[in-house]
């Protein structure tokens, strides 16, 4: 672990005990109920506990919060705060001045609140845009007299503020005063998500025709998009279409719990009612020594992005306590004979291969080679660590306010002066940078009308206004901040998914609608993690990562030898034929990964130890016995009986 200097806050709000309607005084902590550890009569154990100073989770917290605050230039210590925690679970913390109900889920959702600690001078909590002192309902107006408005960067080369990550900033004394300009509410907060069913568009009131702009400081130009240069680059482009990506890595849900595996090939079938649905074959992840078939994915609730959760430790103790430990340095044959303890080789096989994908890239399609000249190739698409960009697309930034969006108009490798290797270039990404921004709904005023923005943006921003202006009378939009700019692939968080499109799939259907309801649509992206979180542990930006010029070699020997993935309508006819028949059920005795965080608003960013379980056919026949003897021989079963509540997971 880097070094870190202890900062502190001089000042807190938390309270151990709030009034309630009675007047009575309530401990603001977890109930009674939810510090239960008994089991409950099915065996389960579902309860929180209070973490320890110094426990992992709570350090973790503490340095997250203050790599974020630093970048802002401050610190975190907070007297009257507790964390508790589940077990195999996410962390939260309590001490809200408005009770035990208005807990924190991450440190990233407790943030906006500790930056208005360290920096408000009247400590006045109307000051403060965290979700709880500034619900979505009030936040969406700034205020004149206390906020200023953000500023436009007007060159296009300059420096933005990038999220958790250090400054290099003067040295801090131990207590430091901390100065740091107001922020809006629409930069320092999320976006709050929802979206209906692509098949069914929300009903209710119409946009409003606007009669006048707002008037504001001259605005920037954006770039025009340029047309898809593929087939495949234009399914991609297409709002609610596909979700997932041919050489993408993702989780997969085996029944009763998820494993991890690369998407081969997709096409689109019709359901019952005759609308379009996607279907994919993937393969597993597994260790060099075995790997299970492949298998047909029919609907995409079956799949998971792989940044929406986090991988667990691995199932051997011997390799867990041992660190810089990767995919190509585990003695696989030593793990099947014991020597590292007991544990499952197949499970430990995909989360090494996951990681090593996690801190990989791979340039495709090339464009331009202006090497002579510029000392730069330009190329049409990128796979970053477990994900497919195009360019003509959105992509997550850490800079800004660390929901900022990046429409990616160029993908550039740029080489070192004076060399050719390509082992020392560096990877930037060319495009408009964008913010979301939230209006009041009032005649005469309408956000800038940009034709230049993706289609699944403007899509997207269409149903999420069809939702929140009937409820909450609020208009939102894509800010262009910044025109014309460069950011190293570093600075990239993922891909941009659309709320209308993943939240449904993530919060699952009712909660997603009760949500919809009400008008409380929210980002997507407060739901993911960020590429090298599952290596960095929250250190900071990734490193560039291992280069591969095909995307197959990412993947080394988690996949069976001679696994093609798909070019799509891109390549040739048999790309596009699925396998006859898909196994009905996982190969006998191998394993299933349970991710160990669900991210975002409801967990965003933070891990829940995971759960590993085994698929196990019943023994039904002689022969299927034999078999899974065998192969017990070889990968050796973790000792390991709880299993994985789907629906808890969907909950958050």
């Amino acid at each position: 672990m880097a070094p870190y200097l202890p900062l502190y806050i001089l000042r807190s709000d938390g309270k151990a005990e709030v009034l309630i309607k009675s007047r009575k005084k309530e401990s603001n902590i977890p109930t009674e109920d939810q510090l239960n550890s008994r089991p409950d009569s099915k065996g389960n154990v579902d309860y929180f506990k209070e973490l320890e100073a110094g426990d992992a989770k709570e350090v973790d917290w503490r340095r997250k919060l203050g790599g974020m605050l630093i970048g802002e230039l401050g610190g975190q210590e907070h007297p009257g705060r507790s964390n508790f925690e589940y077990p195999v679970e996410d962390a939260y913390l309590y001490g809200h001045p408005q009770g035990r109900k208005k807990r924190y889920r991450s440190p990233g959702d407790f943030f906006p609140h500790l930056l208005w600690l360290a920096t408000d001078e009247n400590a006045d909590p109307d000051n403060c845009s965290c979700k709880f002192c500034a619900p979505e309902d009030i936040q969406v107006f700034e205020k004149p007299d206390r906020v200023k408005p953000p500023e436009f960067v007007k060159k296009d080369d300059s420096p933005m503020r990038k999220e958790s990550v250090p400054s290099k900033s003067p040295a801090l004394s131990a207590k430091p005063m901390v100065l740091i300009p107001q922020r809006s509410a629409s930069q320092d907060k999320g976006i709050n998500a929802t979206k209906p069913p692509a098949s069914k568009p929300v009903s209710g009131a119409p946009l409003p025709i606007p009669v006048a702009r707002q008037a504001g400081p001259p605005a920037l130009t954006p770039t025009q998009l340029a047309p898809a240069k593929c087939f495949e680059q234009d399914q991609d482009s297409q709002w609610n279409k596909y979700l997932f990506r041919p050489g993408e890595l993702a989780w997969f849900n085996r029944g009763n719990a998820w494993g991890l595996c690369v998407i081969l090939k997709r096409t689109l079938t019709r359901d019952h009612q005759n609308h379009d649905r996607a279907k994919y074959l993937i393969q597993p992840l597994s260790h060099p020594l075995n790997h299970p078939p492949t298998r047909i994915i029919e609907s995409e609730d079956g799949l998971r992005p792989w940044l929406a959760w986090s991988p667990p430790s691995p199932t051997h103790p011997g390799l867990a306590s041992t660190p810089n430990v990767t995919y190509a340095t585990v003695d696989w044959k030593g793990l099947a004979s014991g020597r590292f303890g007991h544990g499952d080789a197949e499970v430990d096989g995909s989360i090494f291969a996951a990681k090593a994908v996690d801190d990989s890239f791979t340039l495709f399609e090339p464009l331009a080679n202006n090497t002579v000249t510029t000392g730069e190739r330009i190329y049409n698409g990128l796979y970053l660590g477990g994900e497919k960009l195009w360019t003509g697309e959105p992509v997550r930034l850490r800079l800004g306010s660390g929901h900022d969006i990046m429409v990616v108009h160029a993908i550039i490798e740029r080489l070192k002066p004076g060399s050719t290797s390509t082992s020392s270039a560096s990877i930037l990404l060319a495009g408009d940078i964008y913010r979301f921004s939230t209006l009041q709904l009032q005649p005469g005023v309408e956000p800038p009308d940009n034709r230049h923005l993706p289609i699944r943006l403007r899509q997207d921003m269409e149903y999420r206004n069809r939702a929140t202006i009937p409820a909450k009378r609020t208009l939102s939009y894509w800010k262009l901040a910044q025109a014309q700019t460069r950011v190293s692939a570093t600075d990239v968080k993922g891909r941009w998914y659309e709320s209308s499109t993943l939240l449904p799939i993530l919060k699952g259907p009712a909660d997603f609608s009760r949500d919809l309801q009400r008008g409380e649509f929210g980002d997507a992206g407060q739901w993911m993690n960020a590429r090298g979180d599952c290596n960095a542990a929250g250190a900071g930006p990734p490193r560039l990562g291992a280069r591969h010029v095909d995307r197959l070699d990412a993947f080394g020997r988690s996949i069976p030898p001679g696994t093609r993935i798909s070019r799509g309508l891109d390549g040739p006819a048999e790309d596009q034929v699925f396998p006859s028949e898909a196994p009905a059920a996982a190969a006998v005795g191998t394993a299933a990964v349970e991710p160990a965080g669900q991210q975002g608003e409801e967990g965003r960013g933070e891990a829940m130890q995971g759960v590993v379980v085994v698929d196990q056919e019943d023994d039904e026949e002689e022969e299927e016995g034999k078999a899974r003897e065998q192969q017990h021989a070889v990968v050796g079963y973790g000792d390991i009986a709880q299993f994985m509540n789907l629906d808890r997971m969907e909950e958050g």
